[in-house]
């Protein structure tokens, strides 16, 4: 059997454990957080030079990747399942098992991209009941049909990306992504402004730079499997696996919940986009640019809970569930304590974060509004964001997906509804109330995600403690 030595698989050190733990927890976080930047970098760009084309840019960019990420992403949960199976197999020292887990997961990534292409492609019936005027429309089917060339080249990113963060390797992904950024702001330039000789596609050139993008992630980590040694032990690509129902079910039964949570999370944002889409494009670009800063905001407990999903497997692979519950704590008492900061710096600088989106007056009032409510819920949003990861190094997602749907679809967007579009409670908000639904849900989920979290990793404990007894 093939073992793999490597620091970040080792316990913890008793020297100074609190910083030791943290220490490991940021070097694992770090890359991640720019990596996750850079993926928001991308949102980012794509928003802002949408914003400086036109509003109708603007609106159609915010619908069609309303549509089109959150199902993206969910990909991207399906196919982190690899990220715990491989972080406990590493921790176990079974290196020899790796590779037929990686090519069965690609073989899905595939899968699930063909069943995307076909949805995109057929979003019409959709679009109209939306009731978006025709220029709206026009942009929302450019930027899907750009997006979609990009489906396959996402798949295989997402796994491999999850393969090389379960052996405990973040930076290379960290690399990649500014490679990325930096390719993605040139393709949108050219696209949507028609250069050397490009037609002008306006807000639907951010969908072809976005599917271009993924091309580009996909060539970069591929080229890294390919040649570094520690994942070269695994075998990867030593022989060509067929499917098989086995391998593929194993995935899907931690990969469907994980998916299903991380969708349910994203679509709730693309439905609230859909009903405000009604309010008119100065409404939907405020509510965009203040999504898309919560999502740069966003990816700090993100990359901390990712880094506590490999640490918390590491652990449990040695068959160390005290290690991995400590790991959990000092991961989620981390980013609490960042996000009470990311809120003090978003309520100071408001306007000046909104100004780098926008001019327009009408649409930085309501971003700026929009902006102080959001901020609040930043501290909910950590808890909630590394909890879940903590569970996933457990590979527990089957309650997490219920109660994130409970927190989410039972409160959030009934409550969003009632508060922005009638009367019932008080006079219709807007979007001001559908931001205060999130801050109610995002709590609610926090404080279900955290209690289960607890109880995992006490039982994990307690049959641990059985076992060495016998």
């Amino acid at each position: 059997m093939t073992t793999l030595i490597h620091s970040i698989v080792k316990p913890i050190s008793t020297g100074n454990r609190y910083l030791g733990e943290l220490a490991d927890i940021i070097k694992l976080a770090f890359p991640m957080l720019v990596t996750q930047l850079g993926v928001s970098a991308v949102g980012f760009i794509d928003t802002m030079m949408a914003g400086h084309y036109s509003n109708t840019a603007l609106a159609g960019t915010a619908v069609g990747s309303s549509i089109g990420f959150p199902c993206i992403i969910a990909l991207n949960g399906v196919m982190m399942a690899v990220t715990p199976i491989t972080a406990q197999l590493t921790g176990a020292g079974k290196l020899d098992e790796i590779g037929p887990m990686v090519r069965q997961a690609l073989w899905l990534g595939l899968v699930f991209a063909a069943l995307l292409f076909v949805v995109f492609g057929h979003m019409d019936t959709v679009l109209e009941m939306m009731k978006l005027n025709t220029e709206v429309i026009s942009v929302v089917k450019g930027y899907l049909a750009g997006l979609s060339l990009g489906l396959p080249a996402a798949a295989g990113y997402f796994v491999l990306k999850s393969f090389v963060e379960g052996l405990g390797d973040t930076k290379p992904q960290m690399v990649i992504s500014v490679i990325t950024v930096a390719f993605n702001y040139m393709a949108n330039d050219i696209l949507i402004h028609g250069k050397f000789g490009f037609p002008e596609l306006g807000g639907a050139g951010c969908g072809y730079a976005s599917g271009l993008t993924f091309w580009v992630f996909f060539i970069c980590i591929l080229a890294y499997t390919l040649v570094n040694k520690r994942c070269k032990r695994t075998r990867l690509f030593s022989t060509l696996s067929l499917p098989s129902g086995k391998g593929l079910m194993e995935i899907l039964r931690l990969g469907l919940p994980i998916g299903g949570t991380i969708f349910m999370e994203c679509s709730i944002f693309a439905c609230i986009t859909l009903f405000i889409g009604v309010l008119g494009p100065v409404i939907v670009g405020g509510h965009q640019i203040t999504l898309n800063y919560s999502g740069l905001v966003f990816a700090l407990p993100l990359s901390i809970g990712m880094s506590i999903t490999i640490r918390a497997g590491h652990a449990i692979g040695r068959k160390d569930p005290e290690a991995a519950r400590f790991s959990c704590i000092m991961g989620c008492a981390l980013a609490m304590g960042l996000s009470l900061l990311t809120l003090t710096f978003t309520r100071f600088f408001s306007h000046a974060i909104v100004a780098i989106y926008t001019k327009d007056p009408q649409v930085s009032a309501i971003a700026v509004a929009l902006l102080n409510i959001g901020a609040l819920y930043q501290v909910s949003d950590a808890i909630m964001t590394t909890s879940q990861g903590a569970l996933r190094g457990y590979k527990d997602a089957n309650m997490t997906l219920l109660l994130t749907f409970t927190a989410y679809w039972v409160i959030t967007l009934p409550l969003g509804y009632v508060l922005a579009m009638t009367d019932l409670v008080v006079p219709a908000m807007g979007a001001k109330g559908f931001w205060l639904s999130l801050i109610a849900g995002l709590t609610i989920s926090g404080l279900l995600l955290s209690s289960r979290l607890y109880r995992v990793s006490t039982n994990h404990i307690k049959n641990q403690y059985r076992k060495d007894l016998v």
